[in-house]
């Protein structure tokens, strides 16, 4: 299972993100403020996990680095196809984008507007949570939006930055 330790999020002028984390039961919420349509919006997510503290003992100075598991960036309006050849993340996007869960826009372009995700979470028999056990590890998943460039389909602009920090433990 995992449990969230916390976030944080960088905006833009033309894109809001606003978080909200709840303890009890272990979920987030977000709403997205789109202030101007985004052409193609591309979604990055990015998954590290964080180098364990070593005791003092130990004579190594050298910094461990995190070690990324997974490093994607897709297309909105390509996510769902996308998706179908991801099934580690598939329960949990379908949980978090599902009617009455969201009303985020995959649509390219997207549209200026205020979208919400009421439940953001990820589900314990989510295949990528067996992997990624490991007793005190902290995981950081690292998520950017860009809008791309329909002119040259290369240049990227950063609209918002987000970072959820979590750790995974046996339920039993």
């Amino acid at each position: 299972m995992m449990k969230l330790v916390g976030f944080r999020t960088w905006d833009t002028p033309n894109y809001g993100l606003k978080m909200k984390m709840y303890e009890k039961n272990n979920t987030m919420s977000s709403v997205t403020t789109v202030r101007q349509d985004v052409a193609i919006p591309l979604w990055q997510l990015v998954l590290l996990q964080q180098p364990r503290k070593r005791s003092a003992g130990g004579s190594s100075s050298r910094t461990e680095l995190p070690r990324t598991l997974y490093n994607s960036t897709v297309k909105t309006c390509d996510f769902w196809k996308y998706m179908r050849h991801v099934s580690a993340w598939n329960n949990a996007a379908k949980l978090m984008l599902s009617k009455g869960a969201s009303n985020m826009s995959l649509a390219c372009p997207m549209k200026a507007g205020v979208y919400m995700m009421n439940r953001i979470q990820v589900p314990p028999d989510t295949a990528l949570l067996k992997f990624m056990y490991h007793p005190n590890t902290l995981y950081t998943l690292e998520g950017t939006v860009y809008g791309l460039s329909p002119k040259d389909g290369v240049t990227k602009r950063k609209l918002c930055k987000y970072e959820v920090n979590a750790t995974i433990f046996k339920s039993c």
